[in-house]
Parts: structure tokens; C-alpha cells; sequence
């Protein structure tokens, strides 16, 4: 009823961009529900939707509805649904598909969203203010939010590790140290490719349970160890690069400046330190680096940074910034060495 009588097309669009959060809400009860995969390659009807969803068939009925005005299914006679190429795009098994992704986030990436004025009032990390913990002893406490949440992280390393692994400029004989590294699926990638390195992955003892398998069997396991361990109090020494990827935009400067710090202390001189992070431009263009950069700040108190940012940070570090050295999708690999003196 409010659009009925907005007549300037300026309030009309932003009142359409108010309503936003409607459309992803949808999108997302889809997959949550399991309808996409819940229709296969013949169209299915509502009773069997509704049992594979668990939804009240009337009300399931209203949903499916509103989907097809999304171009979400098709209804091809009363009460039977058939995929578009949307639909089938959030299914699990899309190639590619957005699905478990969108299940990263869970119900606390609803809530943060809703205390954006809090936070850019305050300067404040919404996840900390509502849960009264870091998002970290969030997931410790919450098995089935941390695994969605590894889920997700998993599907986009899966895209983004071997682009990164291919941008990373590597010498035969070359020891790669990478901090924070979950899993390890990126040093995984940077050692198939470059079969004539080593690895060493610093991780906590809690990340190291969901450790790839691929890296403690051959041809990989003779090439690379793991230190337990905190980055924040520490880094190995002996490497010739320290791997960092999308881990400092989740933390404020001051962190970022004790992580690189520790590489400076660790690594002999001449040695790399590569960051792989999005960088801030300027523009209409950059509406999701924008996105991303407040995303950060309500899920860890974190931020988003400019090339020039990087530079000064590293500055301070101790570290000789040399620029932007590769592009990996919308990653770029941004990097600094340790001092020869």
C-alpha cells in the first residue's frame, strides 16, 4: 500500500531497496527448507514437497507461489512444480550453487544485520555486543552453526584456493608458512602445484581436527607439518613466504600489526609475507567490497582495507611493503619482505 501512493522515483527506489531484505529471506527459507532438492527432473506435487519439507501443505502452497514470482520454479499445473534455472542453481549438488553458502550464515547473520546503526554509531563488533562472545566461542559451543559455517567456507575456498595457488609466485626448494589456515585446503593447492616446496600450516589445536586429509598422506605428507599454535603470540621461523589469506580483515589494526610483527621477528631476512585479501576501491562499482567491509565489523570488529591502508601497515610492522603481486579471482595478493638489515 505505501507504493501506491510514492510518486517520485527517487522514493521509490530506495523504498524498493528498503525491502530487500524480503527477497533474501525468501531465497534463503527456500534452501532451508530443502525444496530445490527436493524436486528432481520430473515436476513434484505439493504433498510430496510438503513431506519432504516438513511445511504445512497450505501455507507451503503460499511459499511456492511467491517463489515463481522470483523465477524459483515453475508451476505447471495446479499444486506441481518444475525447476528454472534458478531453482536448480540452489540445489546442493548445483556445480558452483550459492546453497551452502547461504546457509554459512545461519540466523546470527540475520541478527547483525539488523544492528548495523548500532555499530556504525558505536564502532562497535554487533557479534560481541549481542552474544556477549566472539563468533569463535560461538561455533564452540554451537556443533551444527560451526559446521554450516564450515560448510560454506569450504564450498568458496574450493573456487577461490587453486586461483590463489596459481597467482602465488614460487621458487623450487621454497618453504611455505601459512598462518590461520583452517583446514589447509590452501597450502594443499599451493603444493600440488608446486611439487618442488614445502609447507608448514599454524593453526589452533581446534582448527587441526578438520585438517584435509590429502595433507597427511603422499605425495603431500613428506612436504608439509603443522605447528599448533596461536598467530597472534607467534610465527615459525625458517619460512621463505608466510601465506595469510582472508584472515586480517577480520581483525582491527592493532591485531593485524602483532600477526606481521611476529612474521618480521620469525622470517630471515628477504623473506615474503603475502596477504590475500580484497581490496577497497572507490566507485559505485565497489558496492560489495563496501558490503563486505561493514560485514566484518558486525561479525568480528574487523574491516576491509585500501591498498594504501596495507602499505602503512606493513610500514609499521617493520616490513618493506612491494605492492600488489597477483589476482586471484577478487582476491588480490598484496606483499611485503622482511628487511635484509
Amino acid at each position: 500500500m505505501a507504493m501506491a501512493v510514492m510518486r517520485d522515483e527517487a522514493a521509490t527506489a530506495v523504498f524498493e531497496l528498503s525491502t530487500g531484505v524480503h527477497g533474501s529471506a525468501v531465497v534463503r527459507a527456500a534452501v532451508q527448507l530443502g525444496l530445490p532438492d527436493a524436486v528432481g527432473d520430473e515436476p513434484a506435487g505439493l504433498a510430496a514437497l510438503a513431506s519432504a519439507s516438513g511445511a504445512r501443505p497450505d501455507t507451503l502452497r503460499r511459499f511456492l507461489r511467491l517463489l515463481t514470482t522470483f523465477g524459483i520454479f515453475t508451476e505447471v499445473t495446479e499444486d506441481h512444480y518444475e525447476h528454472t534455472p534458478a531453482s536448480r542453481a540452489l540445489r546442493s549438488d548445483a556445480p558452483d550453487g550459492p546453497a551452502h553458502v547461504i546457509r554459512l550464515g545461519g540466523d546470527w547473520n540475520w541478527i547483525l544485520w539488523g544492528l548495523l546503526a548500532h555499530s556504525v554509531r558505536t564502532g562497535e563488533c554487533a557479534f560481541q555486543a549481542h552474544y556477549g562472545m566472539d563468533i569463535f566461542s560461538f561455533f564452540a559451543q554451537n556443533p551444527p552453526a560451526a559446521a554450516a559455517f564450515q560448510q560454506g567456507l569450504s564450498v568458496v575456498a574450493k573456487r577461490e584456493d587453486p586461483l590463489v595457488a596459481d597467482a602465488l609466485s614460487v621458487k623450487g626448494g621454497e618453504c611455505v608458512v601459512e598462518l590461520a589456515g583452517g583446514s589447509g585446503t590452501l597450502l594443499r593447492a599451493v603444493l600440488e602445484r608446486h611439487p618442488y616446496v614445502t609447507g608448514v600450516l599454524v593453526e589452533t589445536e581446534q582448527a587441526l581436527a578438520t585438517l584435509d586429509p590429502a595433507l597427511r598422506e603422499e605425495p603431500l605428507a613428506s612436504r608439509f607439518r603443522v605447528v599448533s599454535g596461536d598467530c597472534h603470540a607467534r610465527a615459525p621461523g625458517g619460512g621463505d613466504i608466510y601465506l595469510i589469506k582472508q584472515t586480517l580483515h577480520m581483525w582491527d589494526d592493532e591485531t593485524c600489526l602483532r600477526v606481521l610483527a611476529n612474521c618480521r621477528r620469525a622470517a630471515p631476512p628477504g623473506a615474503r609475507v603475502v596477504v590475500v585479501e580484497q581490496l577497497l576501491g572507490d566507485g559505485p562499482a565497489e558496492r560489495r567490497g563496501r558490503l563486505m567491509d561493514l560485514h566484518m565489523l558486525l561479525v568480528a570488529g574487523g574491516k576491509e582495507r585500501t591498498e594504501q591502508e596495507f602499505a602503512e601497515l606493513f610500514r609499521r610492522a617493520g616490513l618493506v611493503f612491494t605492492g600488489v603481486r597477483g589476482q586471484a579471482g577478487d582476491l588480490r595478493l598484496i606483499e611485503g619482505e622482511t628487511p635484509e638489515s
